[in-house]
């Protein structure tokens, strides 16, 4: 038998997921992007010999999924990770610390040891809600979609904690805010990644993303328009590349790009329930500053994050030492100050001179000597960097996912993939793609 044809719409991580997955179960995939070059807002910037990833590239140990998929395509340049010091800003110093156990929580700064006893209560707690907490069905999470984090954190372990750990770790990935991100992120955080050890990838993401693509048919700088279902069975979409434009089927297509884009390909299809749902979903903006350094702030890749505070600019700063062969050439340095999201959507449209002076201000009170070490600074903008987990959110995936089920048994074959089913980051973005290729492989058998 012929195989089955399934396009996917969007090369970032969860549009080459689903291709690369679709392709190892047999299914002719054809993937098409309208940018040139693959990876979408994952894609890093090179300037100068120094390679940007937007989001620092910092991955942890409990990415599972994501570390799995770089062994099998075969890039043994990204591995092993370089590891990544942990450490946080308090009152103008950075002090290290280890948040993998309870203790190493209860000796962060601005954390009371007393309250290491309310602590004593969260692994009971996530063991309480048992599978509920499913990194791969998050939808099951939604009778506990019902606080923020910041009650949630306030009521059982003290407003200290909540600022000083649980709001960091959950900004890492989602720059979210605590008064209004759903406590089932955290949740999820905690139970997958509480142990888990940081690093960096020793070389470009691009590389990865370059393999992915390579590994099916990708038609970069294409663009994909109007895709309706078939009267048949299937779908049809138009293409339009850099000369022409034509019309084109498939079995089935998955649509691997941010909600607003979906609707937009394919509304015309979509019930009221789903065009709601999909325009409910809600993004994050960030900026960020690269500041290349003359020379390195430390000899070890260094993560400083900052307790939320009203006002304040920085989520995070990334301080990378060069090395051989890495992104950042020998002897010289990075600093990737990351701007809250709440910061990043008062001043996205400031001009690059005001965010940089901002955010080089708010650093230069740990660090004085940022000014005049730098080489060159670059300002980067993602208007729809990481879609938001507030209160509500696990509910209305619950809801989008039952509504999808009714869709396949009735014979539509259109399916989503993207972080903003999932979870923020790389690992659950390439998860949502896993998912949309199971989906497709189920129904197309």
């Amino acid at each position: 038998m012929a195989a089955k044809r399934v396009a996917v719409v969007g090369a970032g991580i969860a549009g080459l997921g689903a291709a690369w997955r679709l392709a190892q179960r047999g299914f002719q995939v054809s993937l098409f992007e309208r940018e040139q070059l693959p990876g979408g807002r994952a894609r890093p910037v090179v300037r100068e010999n120094f390679t940007i990833e937007r989001a620092g590239a910092i991955v942890g140990t409990a990415d599972k999924a994501l570390l799995s998929w770089i062994g099998e395509l075969d890039l043994p340049e990204l591995l092993p990770l370089r590891p990544v010091v942990r450490a946080l800003a308090h009152r103008d110093r950075v002090q290290v610390i280890d948040p993998r156990s309870l203790l190493g929580i209860a000796r962060i700064p601005g954390v009371r040891i007393h309250q290491l006893l309310g602590l004593l209560r969260l692994p009971r707690l996530v063991a309480r809600y048992g599978n509920r907490i499913d990194p791969e069905r998050p939808e099951r999470a939604a009778s506990l979609d019902d606080r923020s984090l910041a009650d949630f954190g306030r009521l059982y372990f003290g407003a200290r904690v909540t600022q000083h750990w649980m709001g960091p770790l959950v900004s890492r990935t989602s720059l979210a805010d605590a008064r209004e991100v759903s406590r089932v992120l955290f949740l999820h955080h905690y139970r997958d990644g509480a142990g888990e050890r940081l690093g960096l990838l020793r070389s470009s993401s691009q590389e990865l993303m370059d393999r992915a693509a390579s590994s099916v048919p990708a038609a970069l700088g294409v663009c994909v328009a109007n895709v309706e279902s078939c009267s048949g069975g299937g779908v049809r979409f138009r293409v339009r590349g850099a000369e022409r434009e034509r019309l084109a089927e498939a079995d089935a297509i998955v649509l691997a790009v941010p909600a607003p884009e979906a609707v937009a390909l394919a509304g015309a299809e979509f019930s009221f329930a789903e065009r709601d749902a999909l325009e409910k979903v809600r993004y994050t903006p960030e900026i960020s500053l690269a500041v290349a350094l003359r020379r390195p702030f430390h000899s070890h890749p260094q993560q400083i994050q900052f307790p939320q505070r009203e006002g304040w600019p920085l989520e995070s700063v990334l301080l990378e030492p060069g090395f051989e062969g890495g992104r950042v050439p020998k002897g010289r340095g990075l600093a990737l100050l990351r701007a809250t999201g709440r910061w990043s959507a008062d001043y996205f449209e400031a001009p690059d001179e005001t965010v940089g002076k901002e955010l080089i201000a708010a650093l230069s009170g740990i660090f004085p000597r940022i000014h005049g070490a730098g080489i060159f600074a670059e300002v980067l903008r993602e208007k729809r960097a990481v879609p938001r987990f507030d209160v509500g959110r696990y509910r209305a995936i619950a809801d989008f996912t039952r509504v999808q089920a009714d869709c396949r048994r009735r014979g539509r074959r259109i399916y989503f993939a993207g972080d903003y089913l999932m979870g923020p980051g790389w690992n659950a973005a390439l998860r949502s793609g896993y998912r949309a290729a199971a989906d497709v492989a189920v129904d197309l058998g």
